[in-house]
């Protein structure tokens, strides 16, 4: 008992897919840019002069001078970028600075501004060459003073009369 209506037998007709033609051009496609159009990189590569690398051997000195004048354009920094800039530096060979670090942690804070600093020394100095290496100065562990007998041990192997002071004086340290 099943009445068909006219709209119920008649099936979608199928649309025909639209025809993509394959591209005539060997350049790839470039994606448009919100920002605006980019230059060609034929036009980009003709527009910018060719610039040498400069390689000019700084010193120690050089190097130091450089690192506090860092330092105090970066002295409004936060605390992380100045416990970074309180460190040492010295130079490694030809072209390689190497940062004193106390710990890992200073390293994550040196990522912040590493590349800025690297392009200032690069400008500074004039070598375009140069690296930055960190080196994690390793702590000694100290022993800690807790009872009174291990802080005047401690005081008499940097004054040795203070045993003859204590001694004088009848003084003892336990309770």
């Amino acid at each position: 008992m099943a009445t068909t209506t006219q709209e119920e037998s008649k099936a979608p007709t199928p649309r025909p897919s639209p025809v993509v033609k394959p591209s005539t051009s060997d350049k790839p496609k470039e994606t448009p840019s919100i920002f605006g159009k980019k230059k060609s990189k034929e036009t980009a590569e003709d527009a910018s002069p060719v610039t040498e690398k400069k390689e000019t051997d700084f010193s120690e000195d050089d190097l130091q001078r450089v690192w506090k004048a860092f330092a105090e354009q970066k002295s409004n920094a936060g605390d992380t970028d100045r416990l970074v800039l309180s460190k040492s530096i010295k130079k490694g060979d030809e072209h390689s600075v190497i940062l004193m670090l106390g710990s890992q942690l200073e390293v994550s804070f040196l990522e912040k501004f590493d590349t800025e600093l690297v392009q200032y020394l690069r400008n500074e100095l004039k070598n375009d060459h140069i690296v930055i290496r960190t080196e994690i100065a390793e702590i000694q562990d100290e022993k800690k003073l807790y009872t009174s007998t291990d802080i005047f041990d401690y005081m008499v192997k940097q004054n040795p009369d203070l045993k003859d002071l204590k001694d004088r004086l009848g003084l003892d340290f336990d309770y």
